[in-house]
């Protein structure tokens, strides 16, 4: 099996201010090449909740090539290629608005999207997160590195073609009702999820992370008011907002003189410009040099907390 994983980080929502971009080369079900590029947006303008995402800043970028020079180092790998990608109408369209920004005509390529075949074929999962398919494989990884990304969307694929003891792609799209998009010189056609399948997987047991707060401290968070701010990867804001209430805490929505914990996914504060803070963030740094006692976590010092 031949193709390759992609993945894309952006600097702020639009789909053509790519900041990284992981690209891993598989040959005959092996992975043969790992690249990683980080490039300078044409629009210098970093958005907080992306920064907190990926953890890349605008000085991290300012001296690195801009789409266009990353693209001659790359483009060969898409050529007549098999591309995949997790969420792949997302990291399709960076990379067709991107090229559309530079004038870049893209190769014709088929493509892919993991999430749709993980949703399909992994039907013990509570989810089809990137993250949360890779835990429940047993994979763990660096969750929003671009590279790391493309090799998680590469394991699901692995794993899927070892499981159905199939090495066409063609028939695993027949297999597990999702189709393979197309990109050419006409546009694109979407990958997309059919209403038939055909096969689903038999593994079993449960992912890790559902059983990782069962032995914590019921009063962990008493009388803390905890606030979050950005996206979180390991779970969604409402499940951390249940956990918070679990262990007898409660939460609030904005930073207020109340708040006692404030969660970022600014992994270093410290290192952040007040311009690549969120709102919230601002205020409780804000508060904090008042007088205000309020302790931040990044996510994975929240997730940590026993």
């Amino acid at each position: 099996m031949n193709f390759i994983a992609i993945d894309f980080e952006t600097a702020n929502e639009k789909r053509n201010s790519p900041c990284s971009i992981g690209v891993v080369v598989v040959e005959n079900g092996h992975v043969v090449e790992k690249v990683h590029h980080l490039i300078r947006p044409k629009e210098m303008r970093f958005m907080p909740i992306n920064i907190g995402i990926h953890g890349i800043r605008p000085s991290m970028v300012e001296n690195e090539p801009e789409f266009d020079e990353v693209w001659q180092k790359i483009e060969h790998h898409f050529d007549g290629n098999l591309v995949i990608a997790h969420n792949a109408s997302f990291d399709i369209s960076v990379l067709r608005n991107s090229a559309e920004l530079y004038g870049i005509e893209l190769p014709s390529f088929k493509y892919m999207c993991t999430m749709k075949l993980s949703k399909n074929f992994y039907k013990e999962i509570e989810n089809a997160r990137l993250n949360t398919v890779n835990d429940f494989l047993g994979y763990e990884f660096k969750h929003h590195d671009a590279l790391y990304d493309a090799l998680a969307c590469t394991n699901i694929l692995l794993n899927i073609s070892e499981e159905l003891n199939c090495k066409d792609i063609n028939e695993i799209s027949k297999l597990i009702g999702v189709t393979i998009g197309t990109v050419d010189n006409k546009g694109y056609s979407p990958s997309s999820t059919k209403t038939k399948v055909f096969k689903t997987s038999n593994r079993t047991g449960q992912s890790k992370r559902k059983n990782k707060f069962e032995n914590l401290d019921r009063d962990l968070f008493k009388n803390e008011l905890v606030v979050f701010t950005g996206k979180l990867i390991s779970m969604t804001r409402d499940e951390a907002m249940k956990l918070v209430k679990k262990l007898g805490g409660a939460t609030g929505s904005s930073v207020t003189k109340n708040t006692t914990i404030l969660v970022t996914n600014m992994k270093d504060i410290k290192a952040l410009r007040r311009e690549e803070m969120s709102i919230k963030l601002k205020k409780a740094i804000d508060l904090n040099t008042k007088g205000q006692d309020i302790k931040f976590l990044n996510e994975e010092e929240f997730l940590k907390l026993r």
